[in-house]
């Protein structure tokens, strides 16, 4: 990330500036593909802003300003529609949900998750946070889906729907991601815990897609 303009953008963050926000944004994501942008300029971000949050030098006042701004942006990098890769023409693309359940307002990497799948032509169903967890199953059987990823930064935003991950693991492959998929919460919801990274997520989640379904 080019320091000057990175410095420009934390001036413009820390004013509650948004044009000159957005001007910084830009000039970093310039002639970048949604992958390169994600990867060298997003999620780094999006990493010192937890980072900064948690030191306390950061308020949610300004994590939501940078929510916002980026949400933005990547609407206008994934506006592009998705080249198809399949092997079969005639095969459908395999379809991934994607959500935060109930309580978990943590959603932007999970977001740039599901962009980076639509780029590599995945059929992607983003609910976005705090959605509850019946409306999860629900869509997972109306959109008959292939996979199902969860965030969460806290295990407890699974274990308390434990009966019902375990139902949705049972029809759909599940994987979970984020701080909260411990190795004991994954084992008892009877899911597949995704790297931390979410590139490499992206990556795996393709390779599983491209495992169960064949001919994708």
């Amino acid at each position: 990330m080019d320091t000057t303009t990175r410095e420009e953008l934390w001036a413009a963050v820390e004013a509650f500036d948004t044009e000159a926000a957005e001007i910084a944004i830009a000039r970093l994501l310039w002639d970048l593909p949604l992958s390169g942008a994600v990867a060298g300029v997003v999620l780094p971000f999006l990493a010192e802003v937890g980072d900064r949050w948690e030191s306390g030098t950061l308020s949610v006042a300004h994590e939501h300003f940078v929510t916002d701004m980026l949400r933005r942006r990547l609407a206008v990098l994934s506006a592009v529609p998705p080249h198809p890769v399949l092997e079969d023409p005639s095969a459908s693309a395999p379809v991934v949900l994607l959500a935060c359940p109930s309580g978990e307002r943590h959603d932007m990497v999970l977001l740039c998750v599901a962009l980076m799948l639509r780029e590599r032509g995945v059929r992607t169903r983003f609910l976005g946070a705090d959605t509850p967890v019946p409306a999860i199953l629900t869509v997972a059987r109306a959109t008959a889906a292939d996979a199902v990823v969860l965030a969460a930064t806290r295990s407890t935003a699974f274990t308390a729907h434990a009966t019902a991950l375990r139902r949705l693991s049972a029809a759909h492959p599940l994987y979970v991601a984020g701080r909260g998929a411990d190795a004991r919460t994954v084992s008892e919801i009877g899911a597949t815990a995704l790297p931390d990274d979410a590139v490499r997520a992206v990556v795996v989640l393709v390779g599983e897609l491209l495992r169960l379904s064949g001919s994708w």
